[in-house]
């Protein structure tokens, strides 16, 4: 005598130790695990990330910005004596350490004091960045100077800020503002 078993029909209220057999809950349990170190190990991370912006330090009558990039992250153009908007986004590591460079190619686009000038060559510069800390790091801000010279500096603060770490020479023909409390 033979007896059939009934079934349910498929009854989603049925146990998933009923439904899936223990390899394949084995496995499932085993990817959740894996997932949730890999996340964690994401908590850890060793880089931060910031916003890429750029000042021209030329006179009016220099030569405007057409485009630069850090360390391959792209940054918009400038105009003598202004500032470039925001681009998103350059990653750098969490901790400074002595002897950090970026790499900075920059062009040139026209000189207001003379529109038909032709710009000179794009350009490619290795600079040190400046001491920062997890808690000061922010944005990527690169400076262009007449004599084709950059710096990069990464800061929570900006340009006019009294902690921004830059000379007052430097900062040139942008000063620090006096209405706000070096906190």
């Amino acid at each position: 005598m033979t007896t059939a078993l009934k079934t349910s029909g498929g009854n989603p209220l049925k146990s998933s130790a009923t439904r899936y057999p223990f390899p394949h809950r084995f496995w499932q349990s085993a990817c959740l695990v894996g997932m949730a170190i890999m996340l964690a190990s994401c908590s850890d991370n060793d880089m931060l990330a910031g916003d890429v912006t750029g000042y021209n330090h030329m006179p009016e009558s220099g030569w405007s910005i057409a485009g630069f990039t850090v360390n391959g992250a792209g940054g918009s153009n400038a105009q003598p004596g202004s500032g470039a908007g925001n681009s998103c986004c350059m990653s750098f590591p969490k901790k400074w350490r002595p002897g950090m460079k970026a790499k900075v190619r920059w062009f040139y686009n026209h000189k207001a004091s003379d529109p038909e000038a032709t710009p000179p060559p794009p350009q490619e510069a290795e600079v040190e960045i400046p001491e920062y800390t997890p808690k000061t790091a922010g944005a990527v801000q690169v400076h262009f100077y007449s004599d084709h010279r950059v710096k990069v500096v990464i800061s929570i603060y900006g340009l006019g800020h009294p902690r921004y770490p830059m000379s007052e020479e430097d900062k040139k023909p942008w000063v620090t503002r006096t209405d706000i409390g070096d906190e």
